[in-house]
């Protein structure tokens, strides 16, 4: 290392930045298999990412920006580039020969794949927030990766048995930039892709919520009146402190992004039914491919996550398009939510 201080900033900087192959290498928890598994799943969601990137760039050009005329599973309307997304991470997932269970919010039952002995249950939301692209506004790709198990041949009872042996976490935000955010157990590493090489380069890391929890929360307050008491009264308190800033995208990735890069919350509760019906009381997003995700991505870089009742981690899962709540962010922020709300504390 040279001498110098500009000598000792870039060895520190180098020291700082990992390969996708090197975080891959540092891993817990990993047999020799597993890990070529997880390296080959993961460079699958990067190829899609580059691919779903450059085909965003040129959706307006194409039209390609507004509703498919379609509803999917979910009873939502079915964005043109959410159908693309999805057979784009399927079929490069179905391709790496890794991946024996593939479960999406576009699909209403599994995709089963032939695999080898090491092979991992892959659950995904291939386009979030695909109503944002009408404006050019950022989406993201959400996956998590579970540990398979052996003798069950139902395959969405397998992944619901599974889903508390999360083994590792990515999500990919298309925005100015493309950025593929990946966990593993206690770690977080960002990776920007490069134009030119079309690469996804290391960006300085590990990534962690900022000390101190931050000011920012994302919350839709347009939905106040359909909220429990204990939500409203947390938002009643927020009123009160002029050192919060409201911020809300609408697409989870985003907003994630943005509270864990400067810290803060990201709430969306239960909701009453509105007075044409609907309404999720049990929550609206999913547990197997957005929440779970994004609860262990938090956890990795020292947050928390909770359906307000019990931490995201330790849900049961019942139905592989199940819905809940969910309170991520800093530590600090879900604790005081949940005291403000009157829910259990997270630890």
């Amino acid at each position: 290392m040279q001498e110098n201080r500009s000598g000792r900033k870039i060895h520190h900087e180098r020291e700082s930045r990992l390969s996708l192959e090197e975080f891959i290498e540092k891993a817990p928890d990993f047999t020799t298999g597993e890990r070529i598994a997880v390296r080959e799943i993961l460079e699958s969601v990067a190829e899609g990412g580059r691919e779903v990137s450059h085909r965003l760039a040129l959706g307006p050009l194409h039209g390609l920006t507004g509703s498919s005329g379609q509803v999917n599973v979910q009873g939502e309307e079915v964005q043109a580039f959410d159908e693309i997304a999805q057979e784009v991470f399927s079929g490069l997932l179905g391709a790496s020969g890794r991946v024996s269970v593939l479960v999406s919010e576009e699909r209403e039952k599994p995709e089963v794949f032939p695999c080898p002995t090491d092979s991992f249950y892959v659950a995904m939301d291939p386009l979030d927030g695909s109503s944002n692209l009408a404006v050019s506004g950022p989406v993201g790709s959400i996956f998590a990766l579970y540990r398979s198990r052996d003798g069950n041949e139902d395959p969405s009872r397998a992944i619901l048995e599974s889903v508390q042996d999360v083994v590792c976490a990515v999500y990919v935000l298309y925005s100015v930039s493309t950025l593929m955010v990946v966990a593993f157990r206690e770690e977080v590493r960002m990776y920007a892709l490069d134009p030119a090489s079309g690469g996804f380069l290391p960006l300085p890391g590990p990534v962690r919520f900022p000390d101190g929890g931050g000011q920012i929360v994302s919350i839709n307050t347009a939905n106040y009146t359909r909220w429990d008491r204990g939500v409203q009264a947390y938002v009643d308190t927020l009123h009160s402190h002029s050192s919060w800033s409201a911020r809300y995208v609408g697409a989870l990735v985003m907003d994630f992004h943005r509270n864990l890069l400067k810290g803060g919350i990201y709430i969306y509760p239960g909701d009453l039914p509105k007075g044409n019906g609907g309404g999720h009381p049990e929550g609206k997003l999913r547990l197997l491919f957005e929440a779970i995700p994004m609860a262990f991505i938090a956890r990795a870089a020292g947050g928390l996550a909770t359906n307000g009742q019990k931490p995201i981690l330790e849900l049961p899962a019942t139905h592989i398009h199940q819905r809940v709540a969910l309170i991520v962010g800093s530590r600090e922020r879900v604790q005081e939510f949940s005291r403000i709300s009157g829910s259990p504390e997270p630890n």
